[in-house]
């Protein structure tokens, strides 16, 4: 078990704002998604990572663990803008 009370291998979950999600042990995987995501949106959308662990109390949920990057579609230039 680790520290946070959860065991397993890291995940990451991901999601673009109003567009895809899922949940990876990947965390480079995970950020490629999110980069697509955002290329593919709008100006202005937002996606990020969140490093999350299945919760052990029997419901199907993600404890979330934090933050690992977020992104945006830059409305300027239409580039990806990563915040980390």
């Amino acid at each position: 078990m680790n520290l946070n009370g959860t065991s397993g291998p890291p995940l990451y979950a991901w999601d673009v704002a109003e567009g895809a999600c899922g949940v990876t042990e990947d965390r480079d995987a995970a950020i490629r998604h999110v980069r697509r995501g955002l290329e593919e949106g709008a100006p202005g959308t937002r996606g990020e990572v969140r490093r999350v662990a299945v919760s052990m109390s029997g419901r199907v949920e993600y404890l979330q663990l934090g933050v690992v990057v977020e992104g945006r579609r830059d409305a300027r230039t239409g580039g990806v803008v990563w915040v980390i």
